[in-house]
């Protein structure tokens, strides 16, 4: 069995996973579709494939087993309804959408079509997330805890907040994804940014975001990231989820234990992982059940960053059920295309 699969969007997470896919013998990139068509075409020449400017002729045309989707998530409402409605196999990157109302519609499509679809939180995805969860077993978390400390985004679309949305939503949605992995749904967030380390000239986005959050469970939860910094901070990001004499540390690629009067135990993730791996593994088996970030959950995760944008410009302690059921469109919190 060969699987074909086309990439929509030729920049930096395109590229990395098609040299991620081409590296497994029963996988053929047949196309490349981007809006720049000398990246497509430079990216398609890499693997044998055709370049299009449009991915709808790409689809229509290749009917390819699986779409990667490497595109900003103001465009994945129309991007993604599209392709379940040919019934194509998806891969996207996170974020899902860049709304709710979006979120909804591709929820609503997917599921329709019955097709194997994924999110690309990687955190949840690794094997360390496993080892985590493991970890915790029956012990109920009181407390889960993340944070990034990063600088000025390199990709220009994404340090703008009207583009994309903000760190708490671009970046930090794998801890608030991760953390509901291993802590459950959360019910209500409050946030407070903030804009005091750069100048909008220089970053046209929050640079430092403080997020409160209540779990289901009872648990509490809080996020607190930065873009004021500058790269090659030592252990700049991570979740801490925390139990009675527990602390696991959980990052993208390790897991550190830390238990009274015991020594640390880390867990690396294996050499050379991708979360390629799983997703196609999952498309081989047609099975579902290898799914870990489909639709509907992962808009769980975008509505607790939604959230906590409109949190933070209003100043209220939001439902987060109440806010999936009924967006607010008062302020504008979301990034456009």
């Amino acid at each position: 069995m060969t699987i074909s699969v086309a990439m929509v969007g030729a920049g930096r997470m395109g590229a990395k996973h098609v040299a991620a896919l081409a590296a497994m013998d029963d996988v053929h990139i047949v196309g490349v579709a981007d809006v720049r068509p000398e990246a497509a075409t430079a990216l398609a020449d890499e693997t044998g494939g055709e370049a299009f400017a449009d991915y709808r002729e790409m689809l229509e045309r290749l009917k390819p087993d699986v779409a990667y989707f490497c595109t900003p998530p103001a465009d994945h409402g129309e991007q993604l309804v599209f392709a379940a409605g040919l019934g194509i196999n998806m891969f996207v990157e996170k974020p899902l959408a860049s709304s709710m109302v979006d979120a909804n519609a591709i929820v609503d499509a997917v599921e329709r079509a019955g097709v194997l679809f994924t999110v690309g939180y990687q955190w949840r995805y690794n094997p360390t997330a496993d080892v985590a969860r493991e970890t915790l077993g029956d012990l109920s978390a009181t407390l889960l805890a993340g944070w990034w400390y990063w600088t000025i985004p390199p990709i220009p679309w994404i340090a703008d907040r009207r583009y994309g949305g903000g760190q708490v939503f671009e970046q930090a949605t794998h801890q608030i994804d991760l953390m509901r992995f291993l802590g459950g749904d959360i019910q209500e967030v409050y946030a407070v940014y903030a804009q005091n380390a750069r100048p909008e000239s220089e970053l046209p986005n929050w640079d430092a975001n403080a997020v409160t959050m209540r779990f289901a469970s009872g648990a509490a939860g809080s996020l607190h990231t930065t873009y004021a910094l500058f790269p090659g901070i030592p252990n700049g990001n991570a979740v801490d989820i925390i139990a009675r004499e527990l602390l696991i540390r959980a990052q993208s690629a390790r897991c550190t234990v830390f238990r009274r009067d015991q020594e640390p135990v880390e867990t690396k993730g294996p050499e050379g992982w991708t979360i390629d791996q799983p997703y196609m593994e999952a498309v081989r088996r047609n099975d579902p059940n290898l799914i870990r970030s489909p639709a509907r959950d992962s808009a769980k995760s975008i509505a607790v960053s939604l959230a906590a944008n409109y949190s933070a410009v209003t100043g209220k302690i939001v439902d987060v059920g109440a806010f999936m059921a009924n967006p607010p469109t008062d302020v504008a919190i979301m990034p456009t295309g």
